[in-house]
């Protein structure tokens, strides 16, 4: 049995109700799914098996529920969420969330009887998206009465998100580096905004006409024809075993020969390769969306992304109409995404980060540092062939005898590693800062101009940007850009934990738990601006505060819930500073830390610096 029309051979066996509840599977155009890969790939379907790649969209079932259901109840912001297990299947009891997508006033003014409370309706949740670091869950609503528009076939989400490390349930908005709100999130669909790179050959279908989705799919996750395309005619073509032996022979004699009858990114010529991994990477809109809202993604692996898709940048061209659309949809969008010199910041969009890059045009591609198939880990799904600075040195072999000359720092250490002055920790995702994968060189120039940290003050952590502009002056005649008082007397990091906003923020209070940067940086000092951040406004950032603070010695195990009410969260920042400061009286003055005699805090600058933050919205939603 090939399997080539067999779209549900990819999915768990579940039961009728879960089946009818998803989007209907569907062979697609030229698909096999990945069931049919197994046999003559067992090795690399292994390695996808092992990803999590394969476990970004799954049926619900128990298998695939990471999230505790055993008679929870959820909290926040004046509502409650029940979740329930009965048997293999998981429901959830919950205020409706279409009615938190209207402004109130606005629909009582067009229905007598529109609700002042949001109706409550039971589902059983059918899908669930995420497995490595969080998990979301997916429903139907049911059929509604009254003005509340009936279930339209959109999975929509549940607003709670499971922290599968820490076992918590939080509020899905609180688990993105967005302004703080009283409001519950309304109702997001699954079918025609995360099927596009969560899921395989995924058709939204959209009926305009009446505003209804009869999606169907071919595979949920991101599996085998994301990136090798449609493999039905592979599949046929390798039904012989004679076939399947003559082709491998030819691949042992010429490695580099492609089969016309499947796509190898591997294979591909460079800015091809690159479009198979940007399809999903990449901030922007596909160019017609009325098509994709019916028919899918039209870009197919081996394709030129380019000709179905526009990725935005927002330096090169601020009159791209379909990027001011998306600005008008959503004001946040341009500072969430961007660094103000058009480096993307969030999350999951690197494609964006290369198009600004230089060694675009050199042959770079995904697979120059990654792999898909022979990975170690599947955190990064980095190529053990290529670790640490080998993968860089493939191109600048010229530097691998005289890295400390070029770096100025000792060879093995953390300073001397490409990565960490080339592609710093400045985008921003997962309560985690992540590689900028816009490969430069460290400027404080750009620091100045677009806010975005350098890689130098991110490990010395203690130095100002005129100490860093110095020796980059001093190394790599870089000319020092014109700087403020506080450029040149206060330590960056500490400008960009009380000054900056929400995206400097959480970059600094990752690196503020960096061990390169601790080690760099010497002292325990940290822990004073660490205590500062954990009442700041933006829920993301006090995760990320509190997370560097228990690492530092003396504080592990701090106790701190970065959704608790304000005034706890306030009374730990207090034990925490009140900890700092025990140890203060044998510390020295550091002007540049902000650290007045004997090591106490230079009260006055905090309370200068802070009223200066950048308070202007921001979110960056992943």
């Amino acid at each position: 049995m090939l399997g080539v029309t067999a779209g549900v051979l990819s999915r768990p066996r579940v039961d009728d109700a879960l089946t009818s509840a998803l989007p209907e599977a569907t062979k697609g155009e030229g698909y096999a799914t990945s069931a049919t890969c197994q046999s003559c790939h067992p090795v690399e379907y292994d390695a996808w098996h092992r990803s999590y790649h394969r476990t970004m969209t799954r049926a619900a079932t128990p298998e695939s529920v990471l999230g505790d259901f055993a008679g929870v109840v959820l909290e926040d912001r004046g509502h409650q969420w029940r979740l329930e297990r009965r048997g293999d299947a998981f429901w959830v009891e919950m205020p409706d969330p279409a009615w938190f997508n209207e402004p109130p006033e606005l629909m009582r003014s067009l229905y007598a009887d529109w609700p002042d409370v949001p109706p409550r309706f039971e589902a059983r949740v059918v899908m669930t998206t995420g497995s490595h670091h969080m998990q979301n869950y997916w429903v139907r609503r049911p059929e509604a009465s009254g003005p509340l528009a009936p279930d339209d076939g959109a999975l929509v989400q549940v607003p709670w998100v499971w922290l599968i490390a820490e076992s918590r349930w939080i509020p899905n908005q609180d688990s993105f580096l967005t302004p703080p709100s009283s409001d519950v999130q309304g109702a997001l669909p699954w079918n025609a905004t995360c099927s596009q790179c969560h899921s395989v050959g995924t058709e939204p279908r959209l009926i305009a006409y009446d505003g209804r989705y009869d999606t169907r799919t071919v595979e949920l996750g991101i599996a085998c024809e994301a990136c090798h395309g449609p493999a039905a005619e592979h599949v046929l073509r390798y039904r012989s075993p004679l076939r399947r032996y003559l082709q491998r022979v030819r691949a042992l004699r010429d490695p580099g020969a492609s089969d016309p009858s499947i796509v190898n990114p591997a294979k591909l010529a460079a800015p091809r390769s690159l479009d198979v991994c940007a399809q999903c990477h990449s901030f922007g809109e596909w160019l017609d969306q009325e098509a994709y809202g019916m028919a899918g993604v039209p870009f197919r692996p081996g394709g030129a992304l380019a000709e179905v898709r526009s990725v935005f940048r927002h330096t090169e061209d601020r009159d791209d109409p379909m990027l001011a659309a998306i600005l008008g949809s959503d004001p946040l969008a341009l500072r969430g995404n961007f660094w103000r010199d058009g480096t993307i910041r969030v999350a999951g969009r690197e494609y964006n980060g290369m198009l600004e890059d230089a060694h675009l045009q050199s042959g770079l591609t995904c697979l120059s540092c990654h792999s898909m198939h022979a990975y170690d880990s599947p955190d990064a799904q980095l190529d053990p062939a290529a670790p640490g600075n080998r993968s860089c040195l493939e191109c600048h072999g010229d530097y691998s005898r005289r890295i400390g000359e070029h770096t100025r720092h000792r060879p093995g250490s953390a300073g001397s590693e490409c990565m960490n002055c080339h592609m710093p920790h400045t985008t921003y995702g997962l309560f985690s800062a992540l590689r900028s994968h816009r490969i430069d060189s460290p400027s404080v120039r750009v620091s100045v101009e677009s806010g975005r940290p350098n890689a130098c003050n991110l490990c010395h952590l203690d130095r100002t940007l005129e100490w860093a502009g110095r020796w980059l002056g001093e190394w790599y005649g870089q000319p020092l850009p014109e700087l403020d008082r506080d450029q040149r007397e206060v330590a960056a990091s500490v400008l960009w934990a009380l000054q900056g906003d929400a995206a400097q923020r959480a970059v600094a209070a990752w690196h503020m738990g960096w061990k390169p940067a601790l080690e760099a940086s010497g002292g325990s000092w940290t822990a004073a601006y660490l205590a500062q951040l954990l009442t700041d406004p933006y829920s993301a950032v006090r995760k990320v505060a509190h997370r560097s603070l228990a690492g530092i010695p003396g504080f592990e195990g701090f106790p701190y819930d970065y959704l608790a009410p304000g005034p706890e969260r306030e009374d730990a920042a207090r034990r925490a500073t009140e900890l700092w400061l025990e140890a203060a009286s044998s510390r020295a003055a550091v002007p540049t830390l902000l650290l007045a005699e004997a090591g106490m805090p230079d009260v006055a600058g905090w309370v200068r610096l802070l009223a200066e933050r950048d308070e202007r919205p921001l979110a960056i939603v992943e």
